[in-house]
């Protein structure tokens, strides 16, 4: 009897054991190999794709330090856990500024909740645990080399001071330089990257053209951003390069259903292209937007994509002048839709041993890249992805987090006449049925 109870002691106890050296094991594994997963429907626990893709590309560690006074914030907690989780490169640690005065007058820490993200010996503050400014700092520490794009003046073109503001807040968040030239004054800056064109009203002249083909030709890269309207000299300056623009503006009866306005098409076909690859339930919000298509029989050194198309509802109207006047209808001198409206083309050229890689963009709108239509829905995806293929900087295409002030509802005209009606009628009338009811019953009871 007493060695069956010894017996079941010495079992018990190497029971717990292992148990325990499982538990050990576990943990070990877990440490090295940590994963979380969230299981909410809108990912609202977890960093954006963008910012997943950045820091897996990581070769070297990054330290965050978080400098706090009393108490660290559960969002802090929260956002340095999901870049931590996502790259065995990423550490945290948190700091009380008043204790570690060493390590604060070291880097220059004055102000409680700031965050230091280190690389190596370089170093960038942040003050606030928002996944934007933390992915930028980390973007600025690891690609130090900052490329430079110039904004085209003098055709009446979107200013990055006025209109491009938000563009220019975002590009510089992904390390890039922003920067104005007038081609006939000054020309093309050695320094530059990419030219991007936004959006002229007047037509280029011959030097201004010149200088640019001068440019692509070096390898560089070039975006245009055109409005509806007639430029002869640019015209046939992209036909060279297989792609082929007409004076005609977009008309989308879909998009009439969803917006209230034809001339604003929802884009949600996208051909497949690394720029647009993750966009299958993203649309795109354009306004007055011309076509852009690639020309027939493209030469054999260009390699031609299309990046978006409008709706089968859609059509290019030719007569721009009866929509002045108000007047939408379809007829057969006008081309029926899907209509290409956005065109990547490159072109390999060899010099001696180099190998020059040229890519060129062209959209049939500026106004989708303002300030008033970048954060609607997919566009700031979509101009900043197409920017950085055209830097080919792969490793920022992707969808990046969404700002939770620009959530928008998109009703049909059916969906928005019921919503009026019953909240402008059928409650105010249901309320009036029932007050009276209850009004003429109290005067028969009482």
């Amino acid at each position: 009897m007493v060695e069956k109870k010894f017996f079941y002691r010495i079992n018990a106890f190497l029971m717990i054991l292992i148990f325990l050296g499982i538990l050990i094991f576990v943990n070990l594994i877990s440490e090295k190999n940590y994963k979380r997963i969230d299981l909410t429907k809108e990912k609202i626990h977890s960093i954006s794709p963008q910012t997943k893709k950045i820091i897996k590309e990581l070769k070297q560690p990054i330290e965050i330090f978080v400098f706090y006074k009393e108490k660290i914030g559960d969002k802090t907690k929260e956002i340095l856990e999901q870049y931590k989780s996502n790259s065995k490169y990423i550490s945290y640690k948190f700091v009380d500024l008043d204790r570690e005065i060493l390590i604060a007058k070291k880097y220059g820490i004055t102000s409680y909740d700031t965050i230091l993200i280190k690389c190596g010996e370089n170093y960038e503050k942040i003050y606030s645990p928002e996944e934007k400014e933390i992915t930028s700092a980390i973007v600025k520490l690891t690609k130090p080399e900052k490329k430079k794009i110039y904004f085209t003046i003098g055709h009446g073109e979107r200013r990055i001071e006025e209109r491009l503001t938000l563009l220019k807040k975002y590009l510089e968040e992904e390390n890039y330089i922003l920067s104005e030239t007038l081609i006939l004054r000054d020309g093309i800056p050695q320094d530059c990257d990419i030219l991007i064109i936004c959006g002229p009203e007047i037509d280029f002249v011959d030097r201004e053209i010149e200088e640019i083909s001068n440019f692509i030709e070096k390898g560089k890269r070039v975006l245009f951003l055109l409005e509806v309207g007639n430029f002869p000299k640019i015209s046939r300056f992209l036909e060279s390069y297989g792609v082929k623009i007409e004076n005609d503006i977009i008309i989308d009866l879909a998009s009439k259903r969803f917006l209230g306005d034809p001339l604003s098409p929802l884009i949600m076909d996208y051909p497949y292209h690394q720029i647009t690859k993750d966009f299958a339930n993203y649309a795109c919000i354009f306004s007055s937007v011309r076509s852009v298509k690639l020309i027939e029989n493209l030469p054999s050194d260009i390699k031609g994509d299309v990046l978006a198309k409008t709706s089968s509802a859609s059509w290019a109207e030719k007569n721009i002048k009866e929509i002045e006047k108000g007047k939408v209808k379809y007829d057969t001198n006008d081309e029926k839709g899907p209509i290409s409206i956005a065109i990547i083309v490159e072109k390999e050229k060899k010099e001696g041993d180099e190998t020059k890689k040229i890519r060129i963009g062209v959209f049939g709108d500026s106004d989708f890249a303002t300030d008033k239509f970048i954060n609607l829905s997919g566009n700031k995806d979509f101009i900043m992805n197409t920017i950085n293929y055209l830097a080919e900087e792969d490793v920022l295409i992707s969808i990046r987090s969404k700002e939770k002030e620009n959530q928008f509802l998109f009703l049909s005209e059916k969906s928005g006449k019921f919503l009026f009606f019953l909240s402008v009628v059928i409650i105010p009338v249901l309320i009036i049925i029932f007050g009276s009811y209850v009004t003429i019953r109290r005067r028969f009871i009482y």
